[in-house]
């Protein structure tokens, strides 16, 4: 890997896609992560930074081969996948940009960057009424996260994904220009960039700026850390565990470990299609790396005998399973008790 900055960017639609041109420009970056699971489809050619050409195309393998193109020298790591399904030390980096249309997804970043203490920037557009918007976060107790500015009603209002309507995109489209997305990604690296240099006086570090293109306005607000937020806004210190996810049983693993914990997921005693009702009794992660083999739905869990946790308690006929085949990944952090653990591949 090249020597230099790591950034991570998330979402590569109508803001993000421009962004990550805009990153590979940068001085000093020698690493941009990238990171979403959709394909470019032809309506996403009037509203986002592509060509006819990469219709029907990952969109982080278009930006990817971009991104080298801008710049040879830039090290660029490409998962087509959703930010709450990523081995959370594949995002470690100096800053996190979230491009990212769903809360829920906003809700895994604020997470995610406070948990490896890294600086980290959000942005957004609404298109009905020419929008932009970027704030800008550094973890910490006494710091405002994203969650400090929600009440009930934001909570309520989270994406849910049941049986009954998994496979379907849970965020609603922006509706917002190129010119609009151009503008908001242009604002987010600005930020980077102060991010990077430590210019955090002048940064929007705890505060907002929202531009209401339609009628010329700026608007900046300040953030305070809510005292009865959700949000426990704790950073990890995270130790290395060195083993092979692919050779380890959870036997293994709980021997050394006393137990097993992914924060944010779920361990399933099988997954169902909510297409055609077809099941997998595995044991297994929740994070959508199965598909249903008669339709090509994304498989869920149903809730009932779902597992948190794994430890003493769980039944011997899934001990000798090994990590890999319950969908722990290398890079993944595991937490058990109160430490914190980043699987590193064993040679």
């Amino acid at each position: 890997m090249n020597d230099g900055i790591s950034i991570v960017v998330a979402g590569l639609g109508n803001t993000g896609s421009p962004l990550a041109s805009l990153a590979a420009r940068m001085p000093g970056i020698g690493q941009i992560t990238l990171v979403d699971p959709e394909v470019y489809d032809a309506s996403n050619l009037q509203t986002q930074n592509i060509e006819a050409a990469d219709v029907g195309q990952p969109k982080v393998v278009v930006q990817a081969a971009k991104l080298r193109r801008i710049n040879p020298q830039l090290t660029v790591l490409a998962l087509q996948e959703r930010i709450e399904d990523v081995p959370r030390m594949l995002l470690a980096g100096a800053v996190m940009a979230a491009c990212l249309p769903s809360r829920v997804a906003r809700q895994f970043m604020n997470e995610i960057a406070s948990r490896l203490g890294a600086l980290w920037v959000d942005s957004g557009v609404l298109g009905s009424q020419n929008l932009a918007r970027v704030n800008a976060y550094r973890p910490g107790d006494q710091a405002p996260c994203l969650e400090c500015n929600w009440g009930p009603a934001e909570y309520a209002a989270l994406e849910q994904e049941f049986i009954c309507g998994a496979g379907g995109a849970a965020a609603f489209p922006t509706m917002a220009t190129s010119a609009l997305g151009a503008l908001a990604a242009a604002l987010t690296a600005i930020e980077i960039g102060k991010l990077l240099s430590g210019d955090l006086a002048d940064s929007l570090v705890s505060r907002q700026v929202v531009v209401d293109a339609q009628h010329h306005v700026l608007q900046v607000t300040a953030g305070r850390r809510n005292p009865a937020c959700r949000f426990d806004h704790r950073t990890w210190v995270i130790e290395p565990w060195h083993c092979r996810p692919d050779l380890t049983t959870v036997e293994a693993a709980l021997r050394e470990l006393g137990s097993l914990q992914i924060e944010g997921h779920r361990f399933a005693c099988g997954l169902v299609c909510p297409g055609c009702g077809g099941q997998e009794p595995s044991f297994r992660l929740n994070r959508p790396l199965r598909r249903c083999a008669r339709c090509d739905r994304r498989m869920v869990t149903p809730g009932f005998g779902a597992r948190e946790q794994l430890d003493s308690s769980l039944p011997a006929e899934y001990r000798s399973l090994t990590l890999a085949e319950i969908g722990v990944r290398a890079r993944d952090v595991v937490t058990a008790g109160s430490r914190h653990y980043q699987i590193e591949e064993a040679s």
